[in-house]
């Protein structure tokens, strides 16, 4: 039986294919899940932040995997205590899933876990017409994290979600975001695949003339190991630590990561080259 709902939301993105559907379909999923979370304390205690939140949020032109959660303060909450009842607003709209999650590991402050979904039943409710293409127990999975390496200075205020009901959710501020992709950007160590998407969040803030929260990018470094605790981090410093890093980016092995996550080839993805990158570095203020 078809999820009306489901479907018109999904047709809002005007996919064009079965890619375009899944994307579309993912991000739909997310907003739910997030709808869940807003109906508890969830959002007293932590921050939707990362590609996901820009994406509902501040119009990034791609789609994104994730749900990615920062806490506040240090606090002892569980994330699957929270999921539960994101999963109820699922079963509310009979969208049926089931949540995996990670053991956590012993050196890491993050908490995982995953919403899997049938994509094949995803199909059956929305577009029946294209789901005897799609494999038997196909999974739709979204990763849901929690960071609990939490540090000062992040700004946050409330943004308004619509559907499928309206919801306020806490975000950081764009300087703040900004802040936090830097991180990303400088520390993230790469293991089998580069990760193009955080270099194309970083051109969206230099296109939306973002400016750096150079306090909670500190914060940041010194938290993950980056800098010292006595190093004094300046706009002159990150300039330099940026230029070095966009020197050693496979940028075509980039610009690969992102692209199964837009709809057409856009600005930022023909800007994927280390001139230009090198060149933006002189707008951050």
């Amino acid at each position: 039986m078809i999820n009306t709902i489901f479907l018109e939301q999904i047709k809002k993105y005007n996919p064009q294919n079965i890619h375009e559907i899944i994307n579309s379909m993912k991000e739909v999923l997310q907003d739910i899940i997030l709808t869940g979370l807003a109906k508890t304390d969830f959002f007293k205690h932590a921050v939707f932040y990362g590609g996901t939140s820009l994406r509902i949020f501040r119009g990034l032109p791609r789609f994104s995997e994730d749900l990615d959660f920062t806490l506040l303060t240090n606090s002892s909450i569980s994330l699957n205590d929270y999921l539960t009842y994101a999963k109820k607003e699922l079963d509310s709209m009979k969208i049926e899933c089931d949540i995996y999650s990670k053991e956590k590991k012993i050196n890491t402050s993050v908490e995982s876990s995953f919403f899997r979904f049938n994509l094949k039943y995803l199909f059956e409710i929305s577009f029946p017409e294209f789901s005897n293409q799609i494999i038997n127990n196909e999974l739709l999975s979204i990763k849901v994290e929690l960071e609990k390496n939490c540090f000062e200075g992040g700004e946050t205020e409330m943004k308004l979600l619509t559907y499928p009901s309206f919801a306020q959710i806490r975000t950081f501020k764009m300087d703040t975001l900004f802040a936090s992709k830097l991180i990303a950007v400088l520390n993230r160590k790469w293991k089998s695949r580069i990760k193009g998407r955080d270099f194309y969040d970083y051109l969206f803030y230099i296109s939306t003339k973002t400016k750096v929260n150079l306090t909670f990018l500190e914060n940041g470094l010194k938290k993950f190991g980056y800098l010292n605790n006595n190093d004094i981090l300046t706009i002159d410093m990150l300039k330099k630590d940026l230029k070095e890093r966009f020197e050693s980016v496979d940028f075509v092995s980039a610009r690969n990561d992102v692209l199964p996550f837009i709809s057409n080839k856009d600005n930022f993805i023909e800007s994927f080259n280390k001139d230009i990158f090198i060149a933006t570095i002189d707008l951050i203020e």
